[in-house]
């Protein structure tokens, strides 16, 4: 069966086509292809828009081109040119510097019991106000336990303890934070903020012994600021030990002793110096009121740190070689060397006490004739030293002048430094003519004279001075520097070791020296002022002395200045107890129970206990 092709015509085509330009729905294109003519205008819009579409081309890989310079020269700026400066802030996060303080040396007495130590401790510097805070190792593993971000900010550090406490404050001193002004000092060009040093006695003294060399130590931590590894350490090189002249048994034995006293007198303050006349080494010095340099170097209590400052009593004030104050009857052993070597007055040389000596209508009177109503009768310089008798040395001034008195009270050292190592000495004061003319305006009088030649008036005098006088005598013309360091050590090495260091010999006649020296021994003898003395069991010297001072409630200084044995003496002492009263009954007891004590064979048996309770004391605090 042959199916046949249906047709449609051969002008199906071309109706096809007249239908459609009619109704311009569809027309036939080139080829014979048929477009799509629904979008009106579809062929002009597509003809306008590409020049347009060119430009935005353009304009947008302009844009990347210079966005993408940028980035090269900024990835070039940082990488290269400040390249170094962002590793090293890379680093920074990722690498810390620990700063190891090292230890201060140790300072030790003479029989090498600790008068300052270190306690292990960490320093935690605020980095706004870069202030020092000092905190313990338990402080420290405490922050450590509760994730504190600070413990990151440690740095490994020790805190100053003093085993004596009050007793030895004067001496040792204590340590404290560098201010602004010390930094800018020659003395201290290489020390920064936050740095601790001496401020005080053997601390501030030899700051540059017991001073160590810091070291560090490089550490990685972690984002969250932990310790990784540790990169690299220098080990810190401690301070050098040193060892003091000081004794600390006979330090606390006199403390104590002394603060009795101050009690009981009703006194706030005084001074006291010990010394070897043999060779100057200082045994013991003391200055009332004391202060606790714990306190201070631990910083736990900020209320008493500020009391201690504030106090009006001054505790700071090393009033052994800083106070200075009339010397009272002491001054007489000046006023004896001045008169025996003026030729004028001999040994046999009496004056006739009658309790008043007159120049013009001013009286002069004698202290036995004020509280007694009694006089002397003759006196010569012997019984002059050991009664104290101020008429013998009014008449022996008169005589003399002011001038061989002034002359040899600056051979002797008053109003002159003598040097001991510790700072904050005084020099005292001398008076003379130019010095009263330019002080008050007016001219040197007969009487300031006799004043002067009792220790009384215008001239000044530190305890220490004092001390030299008396020791000057003891060792038969020969005044040694009172020295605080005896050696000093860098581990068990010995670097250095103190030696004697001669002020003064070969100044008076030993003649008039052995005068003196009888009078002073007689002083201390039945009959003599120092009445405490009398029935000690070895021969003492010594003097006696009330000073005025314009006390509003008549007070008066009382001074004590002495040594023992009096045939080749170990040990010379000298105190003063302000507004204490009398010299005999308040200061010359207290030199008679430290003499009884020094010279005793059981001295170490006796104080042990008092000292071990006192360095337990301190430990406590320290810990």
């Amino acid at each position: 069966m042959v199916i046949k092709k249906r047709s449609l015509g051969i002008g199906f085509a071309d109706e096809v086509s007249k239908v459609t330009l009619k109704s311009s729905q569809f027309k036939r294109g080139e080829g014979g292809n048929w477009t799509d003519t629904l979008i009106p205008n579809f062929q002009k819009f597509f003809e306008k828009e590409k020049p347009q579409s060119l430009w935005l081309i353009a304009f947008f890989s302009a844009i990347c081109l210079v966005a993408t310079f940028l980035i090269f020269l900024r990835l070039f700026h940082l990488q290269i040119v400040a390249g170094s400066t962002n590793r090293e802030l890379a680093d920074g996060n990722r690498i810390q510097i620990k700063i190891i303080h090292a230890p201060r040396g140790v300072i030790y007495d003479r029989d090498g019991t600790v008068l300052a130590a270190n306690s292990p401790a960490f320093r935690l510097v605020d980095p706004k106000t870069q202030k020092v805070r000092l905190i313990s190792r338990e402080e420290a593993l405490a922050m450590e336990v509760k994730n504190d971000p600070v413990v990151a900010d440690l740095e490994i550090d020790n805190v100053r303890t003093y085993p004596l406490g009050k007793n030895l404050a004067h001496v040792v001193g204590f340590v404290g934070e560098i201010s602004e002004e010390q930094i800018k000092s020659e003395q201290f060009k290489s020390y920064k903020l936050g740095d601790m040093i001496g401020q005080l006695g053997v601390e501030a003294q030899y700051e540059e012994i017991l001073r160590g060399k810091d070291g560090g130590e490089i550490i990685e931590v972690d984002s969250q600021g932990q310790r990784v590894r540790t990169l690299r350490r220098n080990a810190p090189i401690p301070g050098k030990d040193i060892y003091l002249t000081i004794e600390g048994d006979l330090q606390t034995k006199i403390a104590a002793i002394a603060k009795e006293t101050l009690k009981k007198v009703s006194s706030c303050c005084g001074a006291i110096v010990v010394m070897d006349p043999q060779n100057g080494g200082v045994l013991a010095l003391l200055s009332f009121p004391s202060f606790d340099p714990n306190l201070i170097t631990q910083k736990q209590d900020e209320a008493a740190i500020q009391q201690i400052f504030a106090d009006t009593t001054s505790p700071m004030l090393n009033r052994a070689i800083g106070g200075t104050y009339p010397p009272g009857s002491t001054f007489k052993i000046v006023s004896s060397l001045a008169a025996l070597a003026s030729g004028k007055i001999s040994p046999q040389t009496t004056f006739q006490d009658n309790g008043v000596v007159y120049i013009d209508i001013f009286k002069f009177t004698n202290w036995y004739f004020n509280q007694y109503g009694r006089t002397e009768g003759p006196v010569n310089l012997v019984k002059a030293i050991k009664r104290s008798n101020d008429t013998y040395f009014y008449e022996a001034a008169k005589i003399l002048g002011e001038g061989p008195l002034i002359d040899w009270s600056r051979k002797l050292l008053l109003g002159s430094k003598l040097g001991i190592d510790l700072p904050g000495e005084e020099q005292g004061l001398v008076p003379d003519d130019q010095w009263k003319r330019k002080t008050f305006n007016e001219v040197w009088f007969p009487g300031d004279t006799l004043h002067m030649a009792i220790g009384q008036g215008f001239v000044l005098t530190t305890p220490l001075q004092i001390l030299g006088v008396t020791s000057y005598i003891a060792a038969d013309g020969v005044l040694y520097q009172p020295q605080l360091l005896s050696k000093v050590a860098e581990g068990d090495k010995i670097v250095s070791e103190f030696s004697s260091k001669l002020l003064l010999s070969n100044l008076a006649n030993q003649d008039h020296i052995k005068i003196i020296k009888q009078g002073l021994v007689e002083a201390a003898s039945s009959g003599g002022t120092a009445w405490p003395m009398f029935i000690f069991p070895i021969e003492t010297a010594g003097k006696t002395g009330t000073a005025e001072y314009g006390d509003p409630k008549n007070r008066t200084h009382a001074w004590y200045t002495g040594y023992a044995p009096s045939v080749d003496p170990k040990i010379v002492m000298t105190v003063l107890i302000e507004g204490g009263g009398e010299g005999s009954s308040v200061a010359a007891p207290i030199v008679k129970e430290t003499f009884r004590w020094y010279l005793s064979e059981d001295k170490n048996k006796l104080i042990k206990d008092i000292y071990n309770v006192a360095t337990e004391s301190a430990r406590t605090l320290g810990e």
